[in-house]
């Protein structure tokens, strides 16, 4: 079995850590190549998805953004981010 490029998921892997453990805390992704997208990593809902990162990231999460690459939307949900999680709200 081959794997696809990693390299864009390496460059995000604190962001990503974060990501597996506060929005897929019910499912224990183990590989996630640049191309994935959510849909590849997690069985749940897209409206699921879309809920829990809209209220742990406090932006809004549409259908397109949940089809782009993980790597991207990691990037998109990070964007503008001091780095304290919490923060708000």
């Amino acid at each position: 079995m081959e794997f696809g490029s990693d390299v864009e998921m390496q460059k995000l892997t604190s962001e990503a850590r974060e990501f597996f453990e506060k929005i897929l805390y019910d499912e224990e992704p183990i590989f996630a190549s640049d191309e994935a997208t959510i849909f590849d990593v997690s069985t749940s809902s897209a409206e699921e998805l879309s809920e829990r990162c809209t209220k742990y990231y406090g932006k809004a999460v549409s259908l397109d953004d949940l089809k782009q690459p993980l790597w991207k939307l990691l990037r998109r949900l990070h964007e503008g981010r001091s780095g304290i999680a919490g923060q708000g709200g």
